[in-house]
């Protein structure tokens, strides 16, 4: 039985994590914790626990942490994890370079698996994505993206990662253009376009519901227990 606790656990995927490990049979919420720009302490969520502050005590009593709070709410947890070899999945995007480092610099200190899309699927369609823009080198390529109307209308964790994945393999100087859209409460859709003009490919990834996220991080904080000090991405779990 693994033990996984949850920081931003009233958030939209926080809850879809709370709420798989409630119905499982193998894993189980160790605590349900509010992110630190939160203001819901105490709040309940469904059957799970009450949420409690990220205190390093309410942090360290599981076996692994999944984050999905926020940059200062990751930062928060770094701080109360300090003396801590605490496995940790990273599923907040948006962070400064002095926090991606910081990040990187974890590894040294426990097992940290970083990403930008934890959907079961993502690795094998960002795969395709790059494999295919370096097979047709005139093609024309855009990274498309929907989520829901609410998010921020700046490209998305996933979005970057695609881009710099295809510009590695594309000439260099060669333009990656980006979709951006916000359509109601769309848990994601992801697309990567190459037009040649004459035809066009699109390859196309969408999310039905936000548990596809959720059930991937707890997938990834499984494998990560077993992992020595390093840091890690969800690629690694298809080696």
């Amino acid at each position: 039985m693994t033990r996984i606790t949850i920081v931003g656990a009233t958030g939209k995927v926080g809850q879809e994590v709370v709420a798989l490990l409630d119905l499982s049979m193998t894993d189980e919420v160790a605590s349900a914790v509010v992110s630190a720009q939160s203001d819901s302490i105490g709040a309940a969520i469904g059957d799970a626990s009450v949420c409690v502050p990220a205190t390093s005590k309410n942090l360290s009593n599981g076996d692994v942490v999944i984050d999905f709070s926020s940059p200062a709410g990751t930062m928060n947890l770094l701080d109360e994890l300090v003396d801590s070899d605490m496995p940790v999945v990273i599923a907040t995007t948006g962070f400064s370079a002095e926090q991606t480092q910081r990040l990187r610099d974890e590894g040294a200190r426990r097992p940290i698996l970083i990403g930008a899309n934890f959907t079961l699927g993502f690795e094998a369609f960002a795969n395709a994505a790059v494999n295919l823009s370096a097979s047709i080198p005139e093609a024309d390529i855009t990274v498309g993206e929907i989520y829901n109307a609410k998010k921020k209308p700046v490209a998305s964790g996933t979005t970057h990662r695609l881009c710099a994945d295809i510009a590695k393999v594309v000439e260099d100087g060669k333009l990656v253009r980006q979709n951006i859209e916000r359509i109601g409460d769309t848990a994601g859709v992801n697309t990567v376009t190459l037009d040649l003009g004459f035809a066009k490919i699109e390859l196309k990834l969408t999310v039905n519901s936000r548990q596809a996220y959720a059930a991937g991080s707890i997938q990834a904080a499984n494998w990560l227990t077993s992992k020595p000090n390093g840091v890690y991405a969800p690629s690694d779990l298809l080696d």
